[in-house]
């Protein structure tokens, strides 16, 4: 597989920075000037406003659709989507292998240096975009925004710069301080351009001052009780909004927003009732605030398992924020360097007040998850381990695991 090769081949390190990046694609005839982008970051709710703008472009337009994402659940083809469809596997193997081939001849006669494993994945997206002739491209800060690979682009060839929300993420890359991690985000704003936030606080106020600085126009929002849905979907509306009136929409329709409601994005807050598991892809103490919220909301008297997995995040803070002392916790490691320790885990539930348990995988989990009284089994801690789920879905590996 292509995706295997590239991650064998430069590893899956970060090196943040333009300027590889910017002299590929320039080698390359610059693929990314070739159509519109609009740009999308935030600690949380960035890959469901990506998800939402690019099925209401598509659904309520004639324009061709590009959806760039990090990282995919279970198929590397998840991550370049046309037209809210992915790209076939094959087709997108042998254009990558043509690309990377590409990429390899600009590195021979270069001398600033191979390009990272996301910095090739965004070089193919934006060559596979201006392949397959995209007017309009959705694109998913992989990181930050400042130093991100996607954000190589003029202002002339953005439409909107999106800021879902700023939280403590990241945080040996980022910076160790909401603003230092604003300040990352920020920098996906273009000069004379349009922003979308839904961030608040000093977050917001560091946004105002780059906005003024860059002569931009802004759409604060400002929520207060909604559910995470509900604020990506009004995210994604009000981005709509601004889009819409720099691009040729023949019939206004009035149902945008029912239509965003009637949509699931894998692996948020997404239940599968054949196997009576809840995936949600919350990693950060944020997110477990907000999927607190949503838990609150729609199972309020339901009796809990929770399976966690996670990276190398604030597990103390996503524990404190997601789950009531008491509950029966079982721990396990995400497939990735960056897990943590599943001992570590369990270590802290028990101080914290919980029922913990250890398993060697994810398909143990499940079985040990059945044994004990429950409504509803949730998956949550990466979205490595949703994707895990979902994969061991896809090859009938949890088919009948689930027993209420």
């Amino acid at each position: 597989m292509f995706n295997d090769y590239v991650e064998s081949t430069r590893g899956l390190g970060i090196k943040p920075g333009l300027e590889r990046i910017r002299a590929c694609l320039n080698y390359l005839g610059n693929p990314q000037k070739k159509y519109k982008s609009v740009l999308i970051t935030g600690t949380n709710g960035k890959g469901s406003v990506t998800f939402y703008l690019s099925h209401l472009v598509c659904k309520f337009t004639n324009y061709k659709v590009g959806r760039y994402i990090s990282p995919h659940l279970v198929s590397w083809n998840e991550r370049f989507v046309i037209n809210e469809k992915q790209t076939d596997s094959q087709v997108l193997e042998d254009f990558s292998y043509e690309i990377i081939k590409k990429i390899e001849d600009f590195e021979s006669i270069s001398d600033i240096g191979k390009l990272t494993t996301f910095e090739v994945y965004t070089v193919i997206a934006f060559c596979l975009f201006e392949k397959e002739k995209v007017e309009i491209a959705f694109l998913e800060i992989g990181m930050g925004g400042r130093l991100d690979a996607t954000n190589v682009l003029e202002s002339k060839d953005v439409l909107c710069s999106i800021i879902t929300s700023v939280s403590l993420d990241h945080m040996d890359y980022l910076g160790d301080s909401i603003e230092k991690i604003v300040y990352e985000k920020a920098g996906i704003i273009k000069e004379n351009n349009d922003v979308v936030t839904a961030a608040n606080g000093v977050s917001l106020d560091i946004i105002k001052k780059e906005v003024k600085n860059l002569n931009s126009k802004l759409i604060s929002l400002n929520f207060t009780d909604e559910l995470y849905p509900d604020k990506n979907i009004e995210t994604a509306l009000a981005v709509w909004s601004v889009i819409s009136n720099k691009i040729e929409i023949k019939e206004v329709k009035s149902n945008e927003k029912e239509f965003l409601q009637s949509l699931q994005f894998p692996g948020r807050f997404h239940f599968l009732k054949e196997y009576n598991l809840l995936l949600d892809g919350a990693h950060n103490p944020a997110g477990a605030e907000e999927l607190r919220k949503m838990l609150d909301k729609h199972y309020p008297s339901k009796k809990l398992v929770y399976i966690l997995g996670m990276l190398n995040k604030d597990f103390k803070g996503f524990i404190n924020s997601l789950i009531p002392k008491g509950s029966t916790v079982i721990c396990v490691e995400p497939k990735s360097e960056r897990a943590t320790n599943k001992k570590v885990l369990s270590d802290y539930l028990l101080e914290y007040g919980c029922k913990a348990f250890i398993c060697k995988d994810l398909k143990e989990a499940i079985d040990k998850a059945c044994t004990f009284e429950h409504d509803v089994i949730l998956i949550t801690g990466s979205l490595y381990l949703v994707g895990e789920v979902l994969f061991l879905m896809k090859n009938e590996q949890i088919k009948n695991y689930v027993i209420k």
